[in-house]
């Protein structure tokens, strides 16, 4: 059986059974007989070093690990896809507006701004509350740790 998540695509979960030889089965022998137990693994590439015994428990507890230790943190930093397609869409909208009607398009854009400015204060507040490093939140943000850090730190003192 295998798992996915909306929020992650290309990440695709399975309690992969683990052949006599240390190889993972593939997914296309998915009724393979003769197997030593199970390991999580996932389709980007992602393998679990720890091997489960070859039991139904064994099957649950690798499933449990590809969603604790690799999709569970991919998760938390990824934005809902509801959320992405909304706002692809809010953009193509202000696209169309700045064509038509540039000034309506400043004003909302500015209105945007000043919201935006203290969503993202609060955001990096609460990432580093939740004990996010400057580096984590430099990747969130596509910059840097360093410029995270000069741009935010002001709130750490």
């Amino acid at each position: 059986m295998t798992f996915t998540s909306p929020d992650i695509p290309g990440h695709e979960g399975l309690a992969a059974p683990v052949l006599p030889t240390g190889e993972l089965a593939s997914t296309s022998s998915a009724f393979v007989k003769v197997f030593v137990g199970y390991q999580a693994v996932c389709s980007c590439g992602w393998t679990d070093q720890r091997r489960f015994p070859a039991t139904q428990e064994g099957a649950k507890e690798a499933e449990y690990r590809w969603w604790s230790r690799h999709a569970a943190p991919l998760i938390a930093a990824a934005p809902p896809s509801e959320l992405v397609a909304r706002s692809n869409l809010l953009c193509e909208r202000v696209v169309k507006l700045a064509a038509e009607r540039p000034l309506a398009a400043l004003t909302l854009l500015s209105q945007m701004e000043s919201w935006q400015r203290d969503l993202l204060d609060r955001a990096v507040a609460g990432a580093r509350d939740a004990g996010a490093s400057w580096a984590q939140v430099g990747e969130a943000m596509g910059i840097s740790k360093q410029s995270a850090h000069e741009r935010f730190r002001s709130r750490d003192l």
